[in-house]
Order: structure tokens, then C-alpha cells, then sequence
């Protein structure tokens, strides 16, 4: 079903009331183990440059290397106070990441970055998901409704890095994160009187299994029949090992029939070429034997029990091989948890996914040498925080030089940046239509965040770090509203105190004396830059100013509006 379809049929059913129908990496190694010592030094330590023979890479000043950490970590600029401690004494920024990755921004960037691994968050209306608001869902609107059931997994790991637990709880937790959404659509327990998220106890025969235990992560990677689970163990495999059988090389054995399923099911097993990725990857499918095929939901009634153990051989009646961990005997998902967390490769992997996600590159472009180190950390720990924290203090992570000296912003830090500056969150309310309010930079479906260098987790499934032509549209348009927006709200209050941003002059002032100080802060704002008042920077933006008051005599706040639209659409917003 396209997108454009999708939509359409998701509002005209959302209409219908109560109409429901029944349900109807980059390696395939061993385990690999570290091979460079961990350093956990509190001040920012020396790393590999990523270019050879290049022994004095060019490094960000102290006050930009703590602009891209915290943008890095939090997504957005550090206060006047942390560059000044900073600026005072560098060893400052051990304490100031300590507190950047305790506080809830970095909760999100958890959340994204294993996004890029479980590729959870899909379109919000469109199968997988597109969830309706009926039965136990009855009232709720539609993005927030699907965007909870989705967020599951990754909330359960937010919680274990946010609450200093081992890391290997991710896969191993007995508990389970549910939301009043997710609750609905898997029959969960749940407390409306409650917080928002909720530790609760997964259904008896998953228990010990983490995010295994999450129905919405076997929806997301459903299965046929005939499929019998082996995409859900490649994309277990992918996100936690760095494993994808996808990538194996392999020349596909002509006389084979694929479009008979007698045929393939002996191939799979008698052919030495099928054999050669079967006899490991559908033992490791075996253990997901109880989660039942994909369903639709717009056609599904709520709540859905999409676990029963064996359900695919007791209901299917499609034949088993015993469940096998890269040869290891194993029975349960729990069984299946505690091979992953005892498995190197568990490490190792998420070190290379933190690597290549805070630094922007392929996952098999990460250097080995660079992702044992942050194993090290990870595995001394079991910290997750303890490797981040190691990672954005390396001198490689503060290189301004060539590709490595400048950082994207992702749609989630974009968002989150531009709120903190002005704000101004960019949504649009389709209550009208069942959907409620969507957060345009936090939404495949119509498009935002996709066209930002985001990911739809279905057909894009990669982040996109250039700089595009459909990024600048998007900046443009996000820039232009947000700047329409505090200066409307700033001039309103009457307090110059109290404003997030204009604190320094009134709607009508339009005297170099009292601008020149009004922009330099806004640049110190904007782009971590402190600047005298008579900075060619500062004259150059008012220059700006002055011909946006030249074309309407009077209007300061127009002239504002341009003058802001201009800087929040400058590169440096978007980057870091």
C-alpha cells in the first residue's frame, strides 16, 4: 500500500466508528573481542584521526567542541554558564558531559540512535502499524496512538541507559515498558493513573527477554508462513550483532525452484549453497517460533494476542528445527537473551553502532581498532553511558578538519534545537481527521523528517548526512515559521526579562546603540559565537535589518522576522 493511499484509508476508517472486521551489519564473523585498551581518562583523550599518516588533525577550539558534544548528546546549544566553565578550565567538560548524558534530551538521542538498529518507528499510518482508534483505543489520536505502541522498545532501552542499568538489560530485563497505547493494542497491564510509560510485567512465557518480549518489534518485522521467521532472526541479528545474512555473497543455485515451497524447504537444508546461511539463520528463527504472522490493524481488532507458544508449528504446521544460537542449544526468547548479552558480538556491535552514529558513517566504515577501545569501556561498565562518554571526549570526535570537522544535525536535534531557541515546535493539527497533532520533523508519513535526512524505517533505512537541496527546503520553511513565531510572542510580553530571546530592545527600537548588542547576543545564541558589538558578523546582520526596515519604514518586528528567518536558515543551524 502507497503512502498516499495509506493515509486517505486511514482517516476515511478512523471515521467509520466501531465497523471492525476480524483480524485477519555488515559481517558475518564469529565473535570478535577487543583489541585496544580503554581509555577513561576524565579529560577529552587522544584517538585515531581516520586519516593515515595524519599525526596533528586540526581540533575544535574548547568552546565549539562543547557545542557538538552537547548538540551530539542533547540536541542542543550549552548554556552562557558551560561556556564559560569551559572557557575557565577545560576539564570542565568531563562534569558538563557527566550532566549532559543524565539529563532527559539524551533519553531521545537513546532512542534514535537505536532506531537506526530496530528500525521501529514506521509510518504511523500505514501497515505495519496504522492502528485505529477503536476498542481499547477508542478516543485516542491516531499518531500519538501509534506513535506509543512503536516507541516501546526503544523506551525500554531509554530506561535501562537513563537508569544507569547494565546494558545488557536490553535484552535480558524481566519487564517490559507500556504505554496507555501500547497497553490497549497487546493487552498489557497498565495504570491510567500512572505515568506515561509504566514498568510492567510482560505476559509469563516471555519474561527475561527485554525488547524479544515487545510484540510491536515482531509486527514491525513480521513473517509469513513460508518465511518462517528467518526475518525476524536476521533483523535480531542485524540490530544486536552487526550480523546481517542480507549481505552474505552467495550465487543462487538456478535449479532450485523457488516458486515451490517443497522445494525450497529441502534446499534450505539439502543444498550446500542454501545450506551455507540456513543452517544458521533458521535455528536462530526458530526461537521466534510463538510470535504469530503479520497482521494488518486496520483490519484487526484490539486488543492482539500476537504471542502463543508454537504457534507456527501447532497452527501452521510448518516444520521446526531446533532452536540454535550460532550452534549454541537454547529453547526460550529468554534463552535467546542471555546468548546475545554473553555473545562479544553484543558489544562490540553496540559499540560500532554508537561510533557510527555520533561521527556520521557507515557502520562498516567504523575502524575496528576505534570500536574494540569503546568496547572495552562497555564491557568493564556495562555502562552504556560510561562508552558515550569516552567516545565524545576523544580528540577524533573533536576533529575540525575535511569531512570529520562538521556534524549534521539530525530531524530530532533540528526540532529540539529550534524549540530551545524559539519556542517553536513545527506541527499541524489534523484532529479534524482523527489524526491529532503530528510533529512534522518527527513523521515519515507526510514527509518532514524523511526529506530532512531522516529515516521511515521501511523504505528508507539509512540517515542522510549531506547537505541536500530537500534539507534547505525544509530548513527554510521551519526557519520562516519560527521566526514568525517569537517575534510575535516576545514582543507580547511587555517584561524584556522575561523574553526568550529579544531582551535586550522593544518592538520599536531601531538604533545601532541598542541593536548591535541585540544581535551579537543572537549570534551567541544561535551559533555558540561570542562576538563584540562592532563584529563584522554583527554589522553584516544588521545590514540585514536595516534594508528589511528600508522596505517597510517602521516595522521593526517585520524587519525581525526577516533577520531571523535568515539566520535560522544559515548552515550552522543545521549543523554542528
Amino acid at each position: 500500500m502507497t503512502r498516499a493511499l495509506a493515509l486517505p484509508l486511514l482517516f476515511l476508517l478512523a471515521a467509520c466508528g466501531d465497523g471492525t472486521l476480524p483480524a485477519g551489519s555488515d559481517s558475518d564473523g564469529g565473535p570478535a573481542t577487543s583489541t585496544t585498551a580503554a581509555t577513561t581518562d576524565d579529560e577529552p583523550t587522544a584517538g585515531t584521526t581516520g586519516d593515515p599518516g595524519d599525526d596533528e588533525p586540526l581540533l575544535l577550539e574548547p568552546r565549539d567542541r562543547l557545542l557538538r558534544i552537547s548538540m551530539a548528546l542533547r540536541g542542543v546549544r550549552p548554556s552562557d554558564a558551560d561556556f564559560a566553565a569551559v572557557e575557565a578550565d577545560p576539564k570542565a567538560m568531563s562534569k558538563l558531559v557527566d550532566a549532559y548524558l543524565d539529563s532527559p534530551d539524551f533519553g531521545a538521542t537513546v532512542r534514535d540512535l537505536h532506531n537506526d538498529a530496530l528500525l521501529v518507528l514506521a509510518d504511523f499510518g500505514a501497515p505495519p502499524a496504522g492502528f485505529l482508534a477503536k476498542d481499547g483505543l477508542a478516543g485516542m489520536a491516531l499518531f500519538a496512538a501509534n506513535r506509543a505502541i512503536m516507541e516501546a522498545p526503544l523506551r525500554l532501552i531509554e530506561h535501562v541507559v537513563a537508569g544507569d542499568r547494565p546494558y545488557g538489560d536490553i535484552v535480558t530485563a524481566d519487564y517490559t515498558l507500556v504505554s496507555a497505547a501500547s497497553a490497549a493494542a497487546w493487552g498489557l497491564p497498565f495504570d491510567p493513573a500512572g505515568d506515561e510509560w509504566q514498568v510492567q510485567d510482560p505476559p509469563s512465557d516471555l519474561r527475561n527477554a527485554g525488547v524479544l518480549a515487545d510484540s510491536w518489534l515482531f509486527q514491525r518485522h513480521g513473517s509469513t508462513r513460508t518465511n518462517a521467521n528467518r526475518g525476524r532472526a536476521n533483523a535480531v541479528a542485524r540490530a544486536f550483532l552487526c550480523v546481517d545474512f542480507n549481505d552474505r555473497d552467495l550465487e543462487i543455485d538456478p535449479s532450485v525452484n523457488l516458486a515451490d515451497p517443497e522445494a525450497v524447504a529441502d534446499a534450505v537444508q539439502a543444498n550446500a549453497t542454501c545450506a551455507a546461511c540456513h543452517q544458521t539463520l533458521d535455528p536462530l528463527a526458530s526461537f521466534f517460533w510463538g510470535y504469530k504472522p503479520q497482521f494488518v490493524p486496520l483490519l484487526a481488532s484490539y486488543p492482539q494476542d500476537h504471542y502463543a507458544e508454537g504457534f507456527f508449528t501447532t497452527i501452521l504446521g510448518v516444520p521446526r528445527r531446533d532452536p540454535h544460537y550460532f550452534g549454541s542449544i537454547g529453547g526460550s526468547l529468554a534463552d535467546l537473551g542471555a546468548l546475545l548479552r554473553a555473545d562479544p558480538r553484543f558489544s562490540l556491535c553496540a559499540a560500532r553502532r554508537a561510533y557510527a552514529y555520533f561521527h556520521q558513517t557507515d557502520l562498516a566504515a567504523v575502524p575496528l581498532d576505534r570500536a574494540g577501545w569503546l568496547q572495552a569501556v562497555l564491557q568493564d561498565s556495562d555502562d552504556y553511558k560510561a562508552m558515550i562518554k569516552a567516545l565524545v571526549l576523544a580528540d577524533e570526535f573533536a576533529r575540525a578538519d575535511g569531512e570529520l570537522g562538521r556534524k549534521r544535525a539530525r530531524p530530532f536535534q533540528l526540532a529540539r534545537l529550534v524549540e530551545d531557541l524559539t519556542g517553536f515546535r513545527w506541527r499541524t493539527d489534523l484532529t479534524a481527521f482523527g489524526a491529532g497533532v503530528i510533529d512534522l520533523l518527527d513523521d515519515s508519513l507526510i514527509g518532514y523528517h524523511v526529506l530532512a535526512g531522516g529515516l521511515d524505517a521501511i523504505f528508507v533505512n539509512t540517515a542522510s548526512y549531506t547537505y541536500s537541496a530537500t534539507t534547505s527546503l525544509v530548513l527554510r520553511a521551519l526557519a520562516r515559521q519560527a521566526a514568525n513565531d517569537i517575534v510575535e510572542d516576545d514582543f507580547a510580553v511587555a517584561d524584556k526579562a522575561a523574553r526568550r530571546l529579544f531582551t535586550l530592545v522593544s518592538a520599536v527600537d531601531t538604533g545601532q546603540a541598542k541593536l548591535r548588542p541585540q544581535i551579537a547576543l543572537l549570534h551567541r545564541r544561535f551559533f555558540g559565537r561570542d562576538l563584540d558589538d562592532d563584529a563584522s558578523e554583527v554589522s553584516e546582520t544588521l545590514e540585514l535589518f536595516k534594508a528589511a526596515l528600508a522596505l517597510a519604514p517602521g516595522d521593526a518586528k517585520r524587519a525581525w522576522k526577516i533577520t531571523l528567518t535568515a539566520l535560522l536558515q544559515d548552515v550552522r543551524i543545521a549543523s554542528y
